[in-house]
């Protein structure tokens, strides 16, 4: 099967899709960085007295920044899967 080439606007849906993408990445970092912070850096800091106990009121904006993020990488994945539609019409067939 040879597939029909990309017109523009189906370039700039690809495009826009791959930002989409790098969104979703960037959030899985704050996602990440937010939640281990919180879940497991700042207790295991407090516990080992490395750090003060005033850290502890820090956790819940922490976790506000992670559930930020996992919020955010549904929101770039559903908007980069609304992109797609440029595959259906380069390949109007599934199996072939």
């Amino acid at each position: 099967m040879d597939p029909i080439p990309l017109t523009t606007d189906q370039w700039a849906q690809v495009g826009l899709a791959l930002k989409y993408l790098w969104g979703a990445f960037g959030s899985s970092l704050v996602a990440g960085l937010g939640l281990v912070t919180a879940h497991a850096v700042i207790p295991s800091a407090v516990e080992t007295s490395t750090i003060s106990d005033r850290w502890l009121r820090t956790r819940p904006l922490f976790y506000v920044l992670g559930i930020a993020g996992l919020v955010g990488i549904g929101l770039f994945l559903f908007l980069a899967a609304s992109e797609t539609d440029w595959i259906r019409e380069t390949y109007p067939r599934f199996w072939q």
